[in-house]
């Protein structure tokens, strides 16, 4: 027994009697804006290499790094990223504004921690709907090991000084934050959700 669609992503042509346990594709489409930018996926691709993934944008890639300063550089040939992993973001820089569209096994937020080591950290936000960045990184905080947070626009979430000029995570971007002590980040799953967001302070 197994999965007997050809269709679904864990075909195996050789099983004799389907057993209910295919299991299909879904898709995200992230919208890249022009110049840089932090992405991240809850889509566990098809093919993860980094070049499958940005197969549709190739020629309009100008190079996407991740948090180790690894770089793909299509114009030149050269990939120094091999695959994507999961929970992590990647920066990129993009010639026009496009849509990446990334097909595969949908990733659950709350089975699949990310870990934190000291210093920078580029992550990805891997829950279908948006959410406070102060209560996201709350248990981070609370420890007081959590500096600073930003997204691709450089906008800051400074819990120290009770700032938060992020506001809320979306699906589809990535996130810089740094740490004092590695640590591990957790999210709630899709049918649970963060209440009660502090005050954002602008002045």
């Amino acid at each position: 027994p197994g999965c007997t669609d050809s269709l679904a992503l864990n075909y195996d042509s050789l099983v004799t009697s389907d057993d209910g346990s295919c299991s299909y594709p879904v898709c995200q489409a992230i919208d890249i804006p022009q110049g840089w930018y932090l992405f991240s996926t809850y889509i566990i691709p098809e093919d993860p290499t980094i070049e499958s993934v940005f197969a549709n944008s190739i020629d309009n890639i100008v190079i996407v790094k991740d948090n180790n300063g690894n770089a793909f550089l299509p114009e030149w040939d050269f990939d120094g990223i091999g695959e994507i992993n999961i929970g992590q973001g990647y920066q990129t820089k993009f010639y026009s504004s496009d849509v990446l569209s990334i097909c595969g096994l949908f990733v659950y937020p709350e089975l699949n921690p990310i870990v934190l080591t000291s210093g920078w950290n580029m992550i990805a936000y891997l829950r279908l709907e948006s959410a406070p960045i102060d209560l996201v990184f709350s248990d981070i905080y609370a420890s007081s090991n959590l500096i600073i947070a930003k997204n691709y626009l450089g906008d800051a979430y400074l819990p120290e000084w009770n700032f938060n000029g992020i506001g809320d995570m979306f699906a589809g971007q990535a996130y810089q934050l740094k740490i004092n002590e590695d640590d591990v980040l957790q999210y709630l799953s899709n049918d649970a959700s963060y209440r009660m967001s502090a005050t954002e302070v602008t002045e």
